[in-house]
């Protein structure tokens, strides 16, 4: 907003006060240190979509490519998470144009869904803010989208690169003097990946209709996107490093497949009317619809420890039954991926889940969600109160199967045996059945009020928020004796309460302090995982369904600032969060297996420093966070692939299963650095050419199955040092135009092509130093007062895109 007298110009930097009010609150009165980016900002770093940007411009934000695939980041900050994984705790909520993007199944993100070219500004707003709502944890982003009145016109960019890099981009907009405005917005987006069969394609719409008359301002906006996306996950560092054998190098993938098929349309309605000149009321109405469909292939690793090459008399049986041949002798020479076994395991419906090498799982996830949220804002010289009420409803299918098969020579794909993860066979005398059918609703009506008073040189700030949330979830499938139902009823409900205030000292210098909180309610996930007495072999794998306790998040950050709308911006603050009663996927102690568990308390804490400045031809600044992200109560977990588990210190090594380790208060969070620093300039030496360039530099972080931060490789049972190593990025861009309707431009990632992990795990694998398999790859041993055979693990990192070159030219028509 610039106001104008005279020959002297004003600029004040105003934020919303609620998910879907107006932009009415001056950002110097708000009482945290809130970021925004623009559209202008996603033009000049060429980002790709929304993540893209926020990782390199956003202080103290970072991602881990878990997924390795640029549209499905965790994206993280403070050490708090949104992310397109079901399982991943939600701590950061995502809003765009008032809509809340958590899912109402794992409270997932999917970046994917959310239209980079239709974005016009997004804001995070840091803290435990309950007017955000539930999983506002951490922080909140808000994402407002483009309309016709300030986007008129119509742009296209075509853009290709590396890697089958294929792009298109296209925005229209417009207005008339009837009062209605009118833009529409589209992307088709292919790569083939960079990594060995990891191809995508992102395909969104977006449209937005608006009528702006007198006090009134109405939009209804819709889109639909459809999108195929691959993200085939970490890689052995080992397999990363080496040369020769199969299955090697950079770009190199463990196992595949793992696509994600999404299909999503959706409406939203957002309403304004001035009731007088400081009286308003805000109205928002959505629904939205989203199908995804996943298929994940992996190595079985309950089959490391097996004889994979003796067939036993049932098995020659029945593979002769079958008409299937197979040789006097299997050796790894004549079969290097044994599979003989695996079939005829299936055939006997015995024990295919030791002897198959690979594993199938397929997932359909339907999700209708709807809600209606209103807000009434009054506002004079010296005070803004906003009264407002929510209501989101979603309901959701889901639908898990796997299938047994077996590793193909090529060390990567998996044939498909016809038996089935159903409960028809057994693993150590225990059934094999991971099939999820579930239905569930969740019904959140709430209640918030936010109050900004203003008196000299003081801003006070007052807010809260009443969520109360009913978890229905329905088992379709039949009770079995050996696995709980998914059938309850859940019901979560709290006040969360902030207050904060600002002193401004002078027009260079501002003092704020700030305290909240907020929470969330646990998932269907953590629900249908929370039993010891029928734990999970994984978080997704639902089983039964006692109480859980929510999530509670308390935090204070104080700090200086300068003026956020000055030539020169600075900040330096403090934070500090601590999460009540957290959820933790811990050991169960009978089984060896795991489920979700209420304890304790988390901590994140740490400091933010930020330095910018707009000069005549530059932009650049510094920004730098120190996150201190520990446990602070002791828990026991399972990670048979930490050299500190307890099978190995009891004289068990390379024995995975029931290897548990202790985590002690102080011990850090897996896949969060303690530093980040980030440097960005944005050069303009003539009107026509920009060149912008941005250095990130993250420290290293442990990796999951690390939790103690205790693990060592020992160079035989233990591989890789159980951390993720720091690591610095180098992009540079340009823009240049050619005319005012014809501008050319081209991006560099990775300027300095450096081998970089944003993420990792410890893991079991069956593969030698050379890339060979093997099966039972030591002599067994006495364990426990059994006869063992250990299995080697290592440390599994997921790889950053190497340099990454793309350019293309947008044409720009009828621009006002």
């Amino acid at each position: 907003m610039t106001l104008a007298v005279g020959s002297v110009s004003t600029t004040v930097d105003v934020i919303a006060s609620t998910p879907i009010g107006p932009l009415d609150l001056p950002q110097a009165d708000v009482p945290v240190p809130v970021q925004s980016l623009t559209s202008q900002t996603i033009q000049d770093t060429n980002a790709i979509d929304l993540t893209d940007v926020m990782k390199r411009r956003l202080n103290g934000v970072y991602v881990n490519e878990n997924q390795n695939n640029p549209f499905q980041p965790d994206v993280n900050y403070r050490g708090y998470t949104a992310s397109p994984l079901v399982g991943s705790p939600a701590g950061l909520s995502v809003y765009v144009d008032g809509v809340r993007q958590n899912q109402p199944f794992g409270d997932v993100v999917a970046w994917d869904l959310i239209p980079k070219v239709a974005i016009d500004s997004t804001e995070l707003i840091p803290g435990s803010n309950p007017v955000y709502g539930l999983n506002t944890l951490g922080g909140a982003i808000a994402v407002q989208t483009k309309n016709g009145l300030t986007n008129s016109g119509l742009s296209i960019s075509g853009y290709g690169g590396s890697f089958g890099r294929r792009a298109l981009d296209a925005e229209y907009g417009g207005s008339n003097k009837a009062g209605l405005n009118w833009f529409a917005a589209g992307t088709l987006f292919h790569e083939d990946g960079w990594r060995v069969q990891s191809p995508s394609s992102v395909r969104q719409s977006f449209a937005k209709l608006g009528y702006n008359r007198d006090r009134t301002v109405l939009s209804l906006s819709g889109g639909y996107s459809i999108n195929d996306l691959t993200g085939n996950g970490t890689q052995d560092f080992r397999a990363i490093n080496r040369t020769t054998g199969l299955n090697h190098g950079y770009n190199s993938v463990y196992s595949i497949p793992d696509r994600t098929w999404q299909h999503s349309p959706f409406l939203t309605f957002n309403a304004t009317h001035g009731l007088s000149n400081s009286l308003s009321f805000n109205v928002n109405a959505y629904v939205r619809y989203i199908r995804t469909n996943t298929t994940n292939g992996d190595i079985n690793d309950d089959s490391f420890d097996q004889s994979l090459y003796t067939l036993s008399t049932a098995d020659k049986r029945a593979l002769t039954a079958a008409g299937i041949p197979y040789p006097a002798t299997i050796t790894p020479a004549n079969t290097p991926f044994p599979y003989l076994r695996c079939i005829a395991q299936g055939l006997e419906e015995d024990e295919p889940g030791e002897k198959c090498t690979g594993v199938d799982t397929d997932t359909v996830d339907k999700q209708h969600a709807y809600g209606l949220s209103g807000v009434l804002s009054w506002q004079t010289a010296h005070n803004r109160l906003a009264v407002g009420a929510g209501w989101d409803r979603g309901s959701l299918t889901f639908v898990q199967s796997a299938q047994y098969g077996y590793l193909n020579n090529d060390g990567l794909t998996i044939t498909r045996i016809p038996t089935f993860l159903d409960g028809s066979t057994e693993v150590d005398g225990d059934p094999q059945d991971n099939r999820v059918n579930l239905h569930g609703t969740t019904n959140t009506p709430s209640f918030f009020v936010t109050d900004t008073f203003s008196y000299g040189k003081w801003v006070f700030t007052a807010s809260g928020r009443y969520n109360h949330t009913n978890i229905n979830n329905v088992d379709r499938l039949p009770p079995v004796d050996y696995r709980g139902t998914l059938t309850a009823v859940n019901v979560f409900q709290r006040f969360n309460p902030s207050a904060g205030v600002v002193y401004k000292a002078s027009n260079a210098l501002n003092a704020y302090f700030n305290y909240g909180e907020s929470s969330r309610a646990p998932t269907s996930t953590e629900l249908g995982c929370a039993d010891p007495d029928f734990p999970c072999s994984l978080p997704n794998a639902l089983v039964s369904d006692p109480p859980l306790k929510q999530v509670v998040s308390r935090t204070f950050e104080a700090g200086l600032r300068g003026n956020p709308s000055a030539t020169l911006k600075w900040s330096a603050g403090f934070f500090h969060s601590d999460n009540y009663d957290d959820l933790l996927f811990v050991a169960s102690q009978q089984t060896g297996y795991g489920y979700f568990q209420n304890f304790g308390k988390t901590r994140r804490q740490g400091v933010e420093t930020s330095l910018s400045a707009s000069l005549r031809h530059v932009d650049a600044g510094a920004e730098y966070t120190f996150l201190d992200a520990t446990y602070q109560s002791p828990q026991t977990l399972s990670s048979g692939s930490n050299s500190s588990n307890s099978n190995a210190l009891d004289g068990g090594k390379g024995v995975t299963d029931g290897g548990n380790i202790t985590i002690s208060p102080g011990n850090r969070i897996p896949q969060v650095p303690q530093h980040m620093l980030k440097l960005f300039g944005d050069f303009h030496p003539t009107k026509r050419l920009s060149i912008d360039t941005d250095f990130n530099l993250i420290s290293s972080s442990y990796v999951r199955g690390n939790e103690n931060n205790q693990h060592q490789p020992d160079g035989m049972y233990f591989l890789g040092s159980g951390k993720s190593p720091g690591y610095g990025v180098v992009n540079l861009g340009t823009r240049y135009k050619l005319s005012n309707h014809f501008e050319l431009f081209a991006e560099i990632n990775n300027l300095l092509n450096r081998h970089y992990y944003t993420a990792g795990q410890l893991a079991t694998t069956p593969y030698d130093d050379n890339g060979n398999f093997a099966a039972r790859p030591f002599a067994p041993v006495s364990f426990d007062g059994d006869t063992e055979y250990p299995v080697r693990s290592s440390t599994f990192l997921a790889p950053g895109a190497p340099i990454t070159v793309f350019g293309g030219l947008k044409v720009t028509l009828r621009k006002r």
